[in-house]
């Protein structure tokens, strides 16, 4: 439904009303198709009239959510148990660097920015070298105001439970995004929230589930734009890293040439460049702690949650503002010039995403990415065409494992042989599985992999309750041990397997440095409903070996 406040302020001035209208039998009611188009035209509100019903982005039209629909149990839910001081709220790295084969993602924006959904930010780093939130106190975010000039637009359709007048998390767009417009249904007195590091949440007066429609604005510039040329003065304070820390931190900025000397710009181009040259490896770092670090940055050995995780304590240690930001599928770099926070994909992507995206709706097309992928590295953008496939909308541009990149704002160009991973030989050379084998050739034998000297862990896990319900959270414990010793800071995988033999990803927890784990699953709203074996798995790391559990 549209409000027609908007189309009768403009027709007013030629209304003629001729007498009342007699009606002869039953008057037929026809359902009209939505247009954009019109919408924009007329100025039309969504019912209530809270909103725009449609906005023109960058992006393309798009079309306003349905503010009337009820939550859908089949949805992702957001909240629950994530408040604002729950295990989000610190993060500890691990030393799996392995790249994870597929991931699941949810987007609840119009137009989508999948991978890069804003869930949980760390701006601080603290004694135990865990990424923390500076100023955890909440204030109120406001609601109402008008576009600006540079702003990009969207729309949130975001299913949420609300606790009894508990903050809980939501997801956002990007940072310094500003809510023009909210409402809930069914509807009930609400508060949005923001702490220092720009997490979201919502404080509702009793526990209740309901679907959060909110229109958005965000300057454009935050997911593509150079770096301005400022000191060092321009950028404010940055809280001080714990001494150990800073001294590693100099000495990884010492090895890598950077300092303070250079300004931030041309520091920052330098750290990009070396933090997207990362590479995922199996050859688990040894290290743990401020030596993890080290090891890390130095070697450039990960994924993206490793590059992100050095990313900040190596450009905090300069002086430059810096986030990590994560959901439950990429990781990333937030840095601030003075004036705007800046996204900085760092790369180190999975091989693969497993979303829902509705095809009728558009894709966030940002601006140019102002910085260089290395050759080799693997982008959350590539991830994102890997997984809506060839011929999606997609967005975006500079890719860097030597898939075709697009120009901006315009679809992704269908993954070639190089982009798709051909297998390679022991010495790096490319192999193709499909060639025919030649008369009196022997086919290949794989090589074989070292045997693992590792003694195997083992799992344990406690799960609630034997029923789970699809986007709802499943509070999880255990531990990993072998040898009767906690497998310290291994991560922990989580896969539901069919009766069928089919085996779903579904999450991956860090454990303590003891090996014990704690945390809530969520299973992806597109798995059927039926019966499944829970797996709990680890590949271990330099003193635990692999283990299973089910």
């Amino acid at each position: 439904m549209r409000s027609l406040r908007s189309l009768l302020g403009l027709l007013g001035a030629s209304l003629i009303l001729v007498g009342p209208a007699v009606a002869r039998g039953p008057v037929a009611h026809s359902y009209f198709e939505p247009h954009p188009e019109e919408d924009l035209a007329f100025r039309a509100q969504v019912a209530g009239g809270e909103m725009p019903a449609a906005l023109d982005t960058p992006s393309g039209t798009v079309q306003a959510p349905d503010v009337e629909r009820s939550p859908d149990k089949s949805e992702t839910v957001y909240g629950g148990p994530s408040t604002a001081s729950d295990q989000d709220s610190t993060y500890r790295i691990d030393s799996d660097t392995s790249r994870p084969d597929l991931v699941s993602y949810d987007d609840p924006f119009i137009p989508a920015v999948m991978p890069f959904k804003r869930l949980v930010a760390y701006d601080a780093v603290d004694s135990q070298l865990e990424l923390v939130v500076h100023d955890k106190r909440l204030e109120q975010l406001p609601i109402g105001g008008k576009v600006a000039s540079g702003d990009d637009q969207f729309y949130g359709d975001i299913v949420v439970d609300l606790a009894d007048d508990t903050p809980v998390r939501i997801p956002s767009v990007g940072p310094g995004a500003r809510v023009l417009g909210a409402t809930t249904r069914p509807a009930v007195k609400f508060e949005l929230l923001r702490d220092g590091a720009d997490n979201w949440f919502i404080r509702g007066a009793s526990r209740q589930r309901v679907r959060l429609v909110v229109q958005l604005a965000i300057p454009r510039a935050v997911f593509g734009s150079d770096y301005p040329d400022v000191g060092f003065g321009a950028l404010g304070p940055v809280p001080a890293l714990p001494p150990e820390a800073q001294v590693a931190a100099s000495e990884v900025l010492a090895r890598l040439g950077i300092s303070r000397a250079q300004g931030p710009r041309s520091a920052l181009r330098q750290l990009v460049q070396h933090f997207r040259a990362f590479s995922p490896s199996t050859a688990r770092p040894r290290s743990t702690g401020v030596q993890l670090y080290k090891e890390l940055a130095l070697e450039q050995k990960g994924v993206c949650r490793h590059r992100a995780y050095a990313f900040v304590i190596t450009a905090r240690a300069l002086g430059i503002p810096t986030r990590m930001v994560r959901n439950e599928a990429h990781a990333w770099v937030e840095v601030f010039d003075g004036k705007l926070w800046h996204r900085i994909d760092l790369g180190g992507a999975a091989g693969n995403m497993q979303t829902e995206h509705d095809p009728s709706q558009p894709l966030h097309q940002p601006p140019e990415d102002p910085y260089q992928w290395p050759e080799g590295s693997e982008s959350g953008q590539e991830m994102v065409t890997r997984a809506l496939g060839a011929g999606q909308p997609g967005g975006g541009a500079g890719t860097g494992s030597g898939a075709p990149s697009s120009a901006p704002g315009q679809p992704p160009a269908p993954p070639t042989a190089a982009s798709a991973g051909p297998a390679t030989t022991a010495d790096g050379g490319a192999t193709d599985p499909a060639a025919p084998i030649e008369p009196g050739q022997q086919p290949e034998a794989p090589a074989e992999e070292p045997a693992d000297e590792r003694p195997p862990a083992r799992v344990t896990v406690s799960v609630k309750t034997g029923t789970a319900r699809r986007g709802e959270p499943l509070p999880v414990h255990g531990r990993v041990e072998a040898d009767g010793q906690g497998c310290a800071n291994v991560r922990v995988d989580f896969a539901l397997r069919a009766s069928d033999g089919r085996t779903i990803p579904i999450q991956s927890l860090p454990a303590n440095a003891d090996g014990t784990y704690r945390g809530a699953l969520v299973v992806w709203s597109g798995v059927d409903v039926g019966d499944y074996e829970l797996v709990v798995s680890t590949h271990g790391n330099a003193r635990c070996g692999k283990g299973e559990s089910r």
